[in-house]
């Protein structure tokens, strides 16, 4: 013990910190990836048990429970990780039902759709077309017994419309006098077709495919926009488009299998780019980008996909024992949007897995609607953080894999994956619409859009 101690102190010399050998960072200002605020003082295990335990009794549908694992090293992760289980853990004992906030949310999305923004959402200007389409989307997934009003879906092709730069030459911007951009284009045909505007989106279609065959590069993946970065969100980005708008040609897919293969990490989940952490949002990119690719699920268990087991194992490591939610890294936080991006692979992998049920979806539930969801409408990422559009869309997403079965069809081997799933099954009671978790819209909206948009113009005519 002497001897490590004496190696240890010599290599912090060498770093020059003045520290001990055995080291604490209690005065460790936290950074600001931290992410969180306002948490409540650390807990002492044995009450933290106890509160668990009158939770879990007060509540039979989800169980939460210490980690039997438990390590006596303080650092910022373990310190920031325990205050939020207890900020979690409060939540659970002030808001012990699941009860759903349908009129809160609906005026929240409305308001937010006719209302001019405060001035605060100035940072959101490159963001036009994904602002539609969150907003849009997540109307549309809780209106299960009304109508939309006509006028939001107004406002919404009026919005993309205005971003659209030479009828789709140079793609969709952000916003007014910005530069095409393949995130954006994808938000904004999303948003096209949820207002099933197919219109438009037959005009858009071939000069879409011109400009992301200018936007491949070499190695299979697809640049942001001219001279931008690649990564698994830009290739997936084509895709999902390239798929909806029948234009998914082998000149499109050369070479992307291959690349996204290599992107997979040790850890098992996906990279951004080969070599690099894996994440749950890439992660998501990635393996929805192989349901766009696979016409048949006898694929993924070949030499041409990824270890299925080691994304397994990482995926499950997601969701955390406490809090029911879910983190997109290893060592992170939990987060509401994850209930998606993280949420959606599990339908995806339960497909291609026997339909196995790889998480606990009661726990995600009780998550949402007893932490992220907030009492005036809207949801956050954890509370103590502001409601804000993106984690509303992508929370409600989320909740729909909670409470829908969904899977594959058995009409394999024409279409992409992506097309053929249904719903197996669902809670007594929903509050959403089954969502397909490739595309992140409801699965009616994908089913029309593919007979409206699949009967037009062939994708022979494309390569003239």
């Amino acid at each position: 013990m002497a001897e490590n101690e004496r190696k240890v102190s010599y290599l912090l010399n060498l770093l020059g910190r003045k520290r001990t050998a055995k080291e604490t960072e209690d005065d460790t200002p936290l950074d600001s990836d931290s992410d969180y605020e306002d948490m409540i003082a650390t807990t002492p295990i044995s009450h933290k048990a106890n509160l668990i335990e009158s939770i879990a009794k007060s509540h039979t549908s989800f169980d939460p429970s210490l980690s039997s694992v438990t390590d006596d090293y303080d650092s910022q992760t373990t310190i920031v990780q325990d205050e939020t289980e207890d900020l979690i853990l409060e939540s659970f004992k002030e808001h012990p039902d699941l009860a759903f906030n349908y009129s809160g949310h609906k005026k929240y999305i409305e308001k937010s759709l006719n209302a001019k923004l405060p001035a605060g959402y100035f940072v959101l200007d490159p963001n036009h077309p994904w602002m539609m389409y969150w907003l849009y989307n997540a109307l549309n997934v809780i209106t299960i017994d009304d109508e939309i009003e006509a006028r939001f879906a107004e406002l919404v092709d009026a919005k993309i419309s205005s971003c659209i730069i030479d009828n789709g030459l140079n793609g969709i911007a952000g916003g007014a006098n910005q530069l095409g951009h393949v995130a954006a284009t994808y938000a904004g045909i999303l948003a096209l077709v949820s207002t099933k505007n197919y219109e438009v989106l037959t005009i858009l279609r071939p000069n879409l495919y011109r400009w992301y065959l200018s936007l491949k590069r070499e190695d299979g993946s697809f640049s942001m926009h001219v001279d931008g970065e690649s990564d698994t969100r830009s290739t997936y980005c084509v895709l999902v488009v390239c798929s909806l708008l029948n234009m998914l040609t082998p000149e499109i897919t050369q070479g992307t299998l291959e690349w996204l293969n290599r992107c997979q990490t040790y850890e098992g989940g996906f990279a951004g780019t080969p070599d690099t952490e894996a994440h749950g949002g890439y992660t998501f990119c990635a393996v929805a980008s192989y349901f766009l690719l696979f016409a048949d699920k006898a694929e993924f268990h070949t030499s041409k996909s990824f270890n299925l087991a080691s994304l397994i194992r990482w995926s499950v490591q997601r969701q955390y024992q406490v809090e029911g939610g879910v983190s997109g890294r290893t060592n992170k936080l939990v987060d509401a949007c994850y209930s998606f991006w993280i949420g959606a692979l599990f339908p995806l992998l339960e497909s291609i897995s026997n339909d196995i049920e790889l998480f606990n979806r009661d726990g995600l539930r009780n998550y949402i609607l007893r932490c992220a969801q907030a009492d005036q409408g809207g949801f956050r990422d954890k509370p103590g953080k502001l409601v804000d559009f993106y984690h509303t869309n992508y929370t409600l997403c989320g909740l729909s894999i909670c409470e829908h079965l969904v899977g594959l069809t058995d009409q394999q081997g024409e279409d992409p994956l992506a097309f053929n799933f249904k719903v197996r099954g669902a809670i007594e009671k929903v509050h959403t619409k089954p969502v397909n978790p490739v595309f992140g819209l409801p699965i009616e909206v994908i089913n029309e859009a593919r007979i409206n948009l699949n009967v037009r113009e062939g994708v022979e005519r494309l390569r003239i």
